[in-house]
C-alpha cells in the first residue's frame, strides 16, 4: 500500500524482539538517530572534551588518526612530537637539545599527557584513548552532523598550517602528515538528523564571527559548540512536548537562566520553573525519539534518506494531503498504534475507537510507547542532559537544585555573538540573547548590566534604557 505511513520496516524488527512480556528491547528501524546518547551513565561530555575536538576536526578534515614515529638516532622526550621537532633543529652544543626538550614538555603538554592545541591545525592531533572511546566518536559525528555537515566555511578553519609564530610553525612542521581517509571511511551522509535546522544556522553564523578572534577563538570555539549542542536538547525536548502544537518552529522558544554570581535566587524566579519542566520532562526524551522514529517510516517518496522528522515536520506533509487520503493514513496510524500494544502485550487504548486528530495520534502512540518500556532506560537517557549541562550551563541552587546558568565567560561569550561587531540599543541585546535561547528576569538583567558597566562595554546617553548601547565585546 502507498502513502504516507509506511510501518513494515518498524514492525518487522521490532517483531524479532517479542517475548512472553512484550519486548526484549526498542529500536529506531531504519531512521537516523537523534542523539549520542545510550542508556547508561557517562561523563564522557565533561571528562574527554579534548579528545571529542580531536575526533570531530578529523571527521572535519576528511583525514584519519595520526602515527607518531620517531626514526631519530637520541631520545629527548618521551614524546615523540618533540623528537621529531628537535632532530629538524641545529644546535652548537648537546645541552640545548635538553633545554629545548624541558621547554616545550612544558609548552605543550604541561603534566599532562594531552597535547595542549596552540593553532587550531594541532587539534588534530589529539588522539582517542580507549576509555569510553565509542562514545567520544558519537558524540564527535552528532557534533559534525549537526553543525558541520557540508559546512565547508568553518570545517576549513581547522586543515590551514598558516602561522606567524616561529616556535608554532617549527612544531607544526615536526608533526606527522595527516592521511586522507580510505574511501570506505569518507563521510557520504549523516548518522544523526537535524530535526531542528534553525539552531545550526544560528550557530553557523556565531562561529563564523568568532573565528575572526584568532586567540580567543581557539579557547571558546567548543564552549559555543557545547552550548548550542545543550541548547539543541533543551530545544527537542520542549517543542516534541508539545505533540506539533506549535505556532513557530523556526525559531527557539527560550529559557529562562540565572548568572552563576547571582545570591539568592528564591523560587518565585522564572529559571526555577523552566528547569523544571526540563527535570520533570526528561524522562520522555527517549520515547519522544521512539514516537518520532515511528511516525518518520514513511513511502520513500516522502523520506528517501530515512530522516529522523519532528511532530511538526510530519503535521506539515500530512497537511498536505486531500482529505481521502488524510482518513486513510490515520487508519495506517490507528492500525500500527493496535499492531505495537498487541506487540507490548497491553491493551489497545479506547481513545481510538474516537475520530482523533494526528496529534491526537501522535499522544496515544507516544502514551503506548511510555507503557513498552523500561522506566530505568527512559530515566537514565534523560539524565544526559544534566550531564552535558553540569559545570557550564547548570548551577546548584540549594533546595531548588540545577537551575540553567551562564558563568561570566560563557555570558560575555555569548553577549560577544549578540552584539556583533557594531553596538546595539540595550533591549536588542535581551532581544538578541533571546533568539539564542536565553530570557532574562529582571534580577537576572539588573546583574547583567551591572557586569557589562564594569567592563566598560556599556555606552549611556541616558539614564533610560532605550538610550543605552551594548558595545562590542570582542
Amino acid at each position: 500500500m502507498s502513502g504516507y505511513f509506511n510501518f513494515q520496516e518498524i514492525e518487522s524488527r521490532l517483531s524479532k524482539k517479542k517475548n512472553e512480556n512484550g519486548l526484549s528491547s526498542h529500536e529506531h528501524g531504519k531512521v537516523k538517530y537523534a542523539f549520542p546518547f545510550t542508556s547508561h551513565r557517562t561523563k564522557v561530555i565533561n571528562e574527554g572534551v579534548n579528545e571529542i575536538i580531536g575526533e570531530l576536526v578529523r571527521i572535519m578534515n576528511n583525514v584519519s588518526k595520526p602515527e607518531f614515529k620517531y626514526k631519530g638516532d637520541y631520545t629527548y622526550s618521551d614524546y615523540t612530537l618533540i623528537n621529531n621537532v628537535i632532530e629538524k633543529v641545529s644546535f652548537p652544543d648537546e645541552e640545548h637539545h635538553d633545554i629545548l626538550a624541558d621547554f616545550l614538555e612544558d609548552y605543550l603538554f604541561k603534566n599532562n599527557k594531552e597535547l595542549k592545541p596552540l593553532h587550531l591545525y594541532l587539534f588534530n592531533y589529539i588522539e582517542t584513548t580507549n576509555k569510553n572511546k565509542n562514545e567520544k566518536e558519537k558524540f564527535a559525528r552528532f557534533i559534525f552532523d549537526l553543525f558541520f555537515y557540508q559546512k565547508t566555511e568553518l570545517t576549513s578553519l581547522f586543515s590551514s598550517k598558516e602561522t606567524d609564530n616561529l616556535l608554532t610553525e617549527l612544531i607544526i612542521n615536526g608533526l606527522p602528515e595527516l592521511e586522507t581517509q580510505p574511501i570506505k571511511n569518507q563521510i557520504r551522509h549523516t548518522r544523526y538528523s537535524n530535526v531542528l535546522p534553525f539552531i545550526s544556522d544560528i550557530f553557523f553564523k556565531d562561529f563564523l564571527f568568532l573565528s575572526k578572534q584568532k586567540e580567543y577563538f581557539i579557547t571558546h570555539f567548543f564552549k559555543i559548540i557545547h552550548y548550542y549542542m545543550f541548547q539543541y536538547v533543551l530545544q527537542f525536548l520542549k517543542s516534541a512536548q508539545k505533540f506539533g502544537n506549535e505556532k513557530d518552529v523556526d525559531e527557539m522558544d527560550p529559557f529562562h537562566f540565572t548568572l552563576d554570581w547571582e545570591t539568592g535566587v528564591g523560587g518565585y524566579r522564572e529559571a526555577v520553573h523552566d528547569y523544571q519542566f526540563i527535570k520533570t520532562n526528561a524522562i520522555n526524551l527517549f520515547v519522544h525519539f521512539h514516537a518520532m522514529s515511528h511516525l518518520s517510516h514513511n513511502h520513500e517518496l516522502h523520506n528517501p534518506s530515512d530522516e529522523l522528522k519532528s511532530y511538526s515536520k510530519i503535521i506539515q506533509e500530512l497537511e498536505k494531503l486531500n482529505p481521502e487520503e488524510t482518513q486513510k493514513e490515520k487508519e495506517k496510524l490507528r492500525n500500527w498504534i493496535m499492531t505495537y500494544s498487541n506487540l507490548i502485550n497491553t491493551d489497545v487504548p479506547p481513545e481510538l475507537k474516537n475520530e482523533l486528530e494526528f496529534k491526537e495520534l501522535f499522544k496515544v502512540l507516544f502514551n503506548q510507547l511510555q507503557i513498552g518500556m523500561s522506566n530505568d532506560v527512559r530515566k537514565n537517557f534523560g539524565e544526559h542532559i544534566d550531564r552535558l549541562g553540569k559545570g557550564r550551563f547548570l548551577k546548584g541552587r540549594g533546595k531548588h537544585g540545577y537551575l540553567l546558568s551562564l558563568k561570566q565567560d560563557e555570558f560575555l561569550m555569548l553577549s560577544a555573538v549578540a552584539v556583533g561587531d557594531k553596538k546595539i540599543p540595550l533591549k536588542t541585546f535581551f532581544k538578541e540573547l533571546k533568539r539564542r535561547g536565553i530570557l532574562f528576569d529582571h534580577y537576572s538583567k539588573r546583574e547583567a548590566v551591572k557586569l557589562l558597566e564594569q567592563q566598560n562595554y556599556i555606552e549611556k546617553k541616558s539614564d533610560s534604557g532605550d538610550a543605552q548601547y551594548v558595545k562590542p565585546i570582542l
